[in-house]
């Protein structure tokens, strides 16, 4: 059950974001901070996510997890993630428009 809210917490986040410290997994999956790791690692041994664990810093860097099945709640995380997409993509075209008129 944890491992699911781990994966739930995952899925929240931007992916640009996916540096969590052990702090934040620990009160979101309900455990103890010393637990952590050993959660992060039954959850990479599953191939449930991919990774990395910066034991020092109490970080875990997350590249990859498994896709899921997708609830209401998901979907709609998965729209304003687009839409935020959509407006960083705005922002970028019109800085490339912008240069290119100097070119010109």
């Amino acid at each position: 059950m944890r491992i699911i809210s781990l994966l739930e917490l995952l899925f929240e986040v931007d992916k640009d974001d996916r540096s969590l410290k052990f702090d934040r997994i620990a009160r979101h999956c309900l455990v103890d901070k010393n637990d952590v790791e050993l959660m992060l690692m039954k959850a990479m041994s599953l191939k449930l996510i991919k990774g990395n664990i910066d034991e020092v810093e109490e970080v875990v860097h997350v590249d990859w997890m498994l896709p899921r099945y997708l609830t209401r709640a998901h979907l709609e995380i998965m729209v304003r993630k687009l839409q935020d997409w959509e407006v960083k993509m705005e922002n970028v075209i019109k800085l490339v428009e912008g240069q290119s008129e100097e070119l010109l």
